[in-house]
């Protein structure tokens, strides 16, 4: 019986801890994210607000990102496709073309890929 209560105890802590985080705290999102979907303006009020939370500061204005973005000169494309493009442009199959190099590795290769499969 003693489980119980303490499924419950920790159910009830959790839904607690919830409503805190959901109506106390305010989280804000992340500036890379939200400069990544082109929207500084909003990046640099989080910057603001995050830096006032602190009991800080921050110099950073829209301006400087634009002027810091025409510097750079290229944009990044931030979508899932892209970043899964950029992950596999390291990926060289020198490595799986060594596991079939010769009809017994081809073989064995095959044999562990198909029985660690259907595990």
């Amino acid at each position: 019986m003693g489980w119980r209560y303490y499924v419950i105890i920790m159910g009830v802590l959790m839904i607690v801890m919830w409503a805190i985080r959901f109506f106390v705290f305010k989280l804000y999102e992340s500036p890379k994210y939200l400069m990544g979907r082109g929207r500084d303006a909003e990046a640099v009020e989080v910057v603001h607000k995050v830096a006032a939370f602190n009991g800080t500061t921050s110099s950073l204005t829209l301006k400087d990102l634009t002027r810091f973005d025409r510097t750079s000169g290229k944009g990044v494309d931030t979508s899932a496709a892209a970043a899964i493009k950029r992950n596999t442009e390291k990926f060289q199959s020198n490595h799986i073309k060594a596991l079939f190099a010769s009809a017994k590795l081809a073989w064995s290769t095959s044999l562990i890929i198909s029985i660690w499969g259907t595990k």
